[in-house]
């Protein structure tokens, strides 16, 4: 019994145990400009990274910002969202798409603040900061980061 008892203030003290958030508290993660993610031309969303939530309601937001390296004349098409559960850009009112008309401007940056959302998940849900370049440059990468606040716990 002395052995199960100090394991277990053992796991507490190093962190062992992990503890359910409580309403206040704060995740938030980011992929700096360095790290940034490169996007494959495409329609579909591309994953920058996530963060993983537990059992409860919470406001979530973010930026995501956009690089394009050696841009062509034409249009730039970039799209971005906070998803749960699965790489998405909807729900589309949360969806920050962007098109600019660009005169081989060289490099060009793009920031998207994105709409925050209030979210009731389960425990273990991933949240997606995601990205899209739908333009024909395929030098385009993302960076960003995302924050949630835990707002309300579920009331059973």
């Amino acid at each position: 019994m002395k052995k199960l008892l100090a394991t277990i203030a053992l796991a507490i003290l190093t962190g062992m145990v992990a503890r359910a958030a409580q309403v206040g508290d704060t995740v938030f993660d980011f992929v700096s400009v360095e790290s940034r993610v490169p996007l494959a031309v495409s329609t579909d969303p591309q994953e920058v990274f996530h963060i993983v939530l537990d059992d409860g309601i919470w406001l979530v937001s973010g930026q995501c910002n956009f690089l394009s390296l050696n841009t062509p004349a034409g249009t730039m098409f970039t799209a971005s969202n906070i998803s749960i559960g699965t790489l998405s850009f909807d729900p589309t009112q949360t969806a920050q798409v962007t098109a600019e008309q660009v005169a081989r401007l060289g490099n060009i940056i793009r920031n998207s603040a994105l709409v925050p959302r209030t979210v009731d998940v389960p425990d273990g849900t991933s949240v997606f900061l995601v990205a899209g370049s739908f333009n024909p440059n395929p030098n385009v990468s993302a960076w960003g980061f995302m924050t949630a606040v835990k707002i309300r716990n579920h009331v059973d």
